[in-house]
């Protein structure tokens, strides 16, 4: 799938989704299309920019754990 983009140049274009990262760090894209709108490299939030999280996690392997009570016996 193809996404458009700005690059530094202000000279607009389509590139592969897969390219967006790649060429994003190597500092050739401006701006980049997203559902909502565009989105100006180093201005708005990017996937992958954050810290790491000290939250819960919502995502655990609940009921996943060898701490239960029951046993089956044959």
């Amino acid at each position: 799938m193809k996404i458009q983009v700005i690059y530094q140049d202000n000279k607009m274009g389509k590139i592969d989704k897969t390219l967006l990262d790649e060429m994003i760090s190597v500092n050739k894209i401006k701006m980049f299309m997203r559902s909502e709108g565009w989105a100006m490299v180093g201005v708005s939030s990017m996937r992958g920019s954050g810290g790491m999280y000290t939250g819960i996690d919502r995502r655990g392997l609940y009921g996943m754990t060898d701490d239960s009570i029951y046993q089956i016996i044959t």
